[in-house]
């Protein structure tokens, strides 16, 4: 069963946080929801450490905080692979969604579904980015330690960044989902460079490693909904995942996506292939005991990260380069997600993701 609207259990709310408009906004729309001040999260941590699944329970409930840091920073491309020079904005962290592959498992410490309320910090941190690089082509988006939209009925952050970005004429920002939680953006005016993305993966994948995502036939939809409101949109093909019948269950998905959504509306699909720190296995046998993803043959590779053998992840990247050509969608924006130069000369014949802006 996927989670349209996600609701908690409970909400943790730092002392210090509590006279931020953001707070006073969620506050309102969960007002039957339990609410505990608290000055610090760290025994709640430790409570949460010493469960059977800290992870799984730290979704039920949301934290709001401040960030401390920056908002705003490059994507940590991983060594000794291409980067796609992706700039990340970390408004919440951790995901209701839970995926057995998921790298959150293992690369956050906090497992509570946190949100950050401080945005003035958001628009202040940004107007100076963009001072810096107003000469520059910014490619910026959410979702990298987080879904972009799944706790959006209760942020609505999307209208925030959606207004901020739209006059960012040198910047393409994106949001990236798994949901179908859109209801917000249809109330905005479309911006061209304004993307909602998907990530997407084959039917039974979704169903069998994609835990409280929306089923991929209604993501593609809600990305219809998005075009037909005059937004472009973008795919992300990541993880791809080797098991009996993967052939063909990638190519029905690309064929339903490419006579669903119009591929002139399609700003780029990535690809990339299932990996993971070794320190991540164990933590995907305990808490998805039913799993067989992690058992095939995957070697470390040059980032230290497990990953398909060489030649499986160039089979895996020529059938779907293949499957989306063969569907009319041979002028779609292509680009691989942290692989080698070598993996992207053989597969794209090229070593950029060009035609992205």
């Amino acid at each position: 069963m996927f989670r349209s609207d996600f609701i908690p259990h409970k909400i943790y709310l730092e002392e210090a946080s509590q006279d931020y408009p953001l707070t006073e906004k969620i506050l309102k729309k969960l007002g039957q929801i339990p609410c505990e001040i608290i000055r610090s999260p760290q025994s709640l941590l430790e409570t949460l450490q010493n469960s059977r699944d800290a992870i799984g329970e730290g979704k039920k409930f949301i934290f709001l905080t401040r960030q401390k840091g920056e908002f705003v920073k490059p994507c940590p491309c991983t060594p000794h692979h291409i980067s796609c020079h992706y700039i990340i904005i970390n408004l919440d962290l951790n995901c209701p969604l839970d995926c057995t592959y998921c790298l959150l498992q293992h690369y956050l410490s906090n497992p509570l579904l946190t949100i950050h309320v401080n945005h003035q910090d958001l628009w202040e941190q940004l107007d100076i980015f963009f001072e810096k690089n107003k000469h520059r082509k910014i490619r910026i988006g959410t979702g990298e330690l987080g879904d972009s939209l799944a706790l959006d009925h209760l942020t609505e952050n999307s209208r925030d960044l959606i207004s901020y970005f739209r006059l960012r004429k040198n910047a393409v920002f994106e949001l990236k989902t798994k949901t179908m939680n859109i209801q917000n953006i249809l109330d905005l005016e479309p911006a061209e460079n304004i993307v909602i993305s998907w990530s997407l993966n084959s039917s039974q994948m979704a169903r069998e490693e994609e835990k409280g995502a929306a089923p991929v036939e209604r993501r593609i939809e809600s990305a219809r909904v998005i075009v037909k409101k005059g937004f472009p949109v973008g795919f992300h093909f990541d993880p791809l995942i080797r098991y009996p019948g993967w052939e063909d269950g990638y190519a029905q998905v690309v064929k339903k996506l490419l006579r669903t959504v119009p591929p002139s509306r399609i700003r780029w699909i990535s690809l990339g292939s299932l990996r993971f720190s070794p320190l991540l296995k164990p933590i995907i046998q305990l808490r998805f005991p039913q799993t067989k993803i992690i058992y095939d043959e995957l070697v470390p590779g040059k980032d230290g990260k497990l990953r398909y053998f060489r030649p499986l992840r160039l089979e895996l990247y020529q059938k779907m380069i293949d499957f989306i050509q063969r569907e009319e969608g041979e002028n779609i924006p292509l680009y691989l997600c942290m692989e080698t130069e070598e993996i992207w000369r053989e597969t794209l014949k090229k070593t950029k993701g060009k035609g992205i802006f």
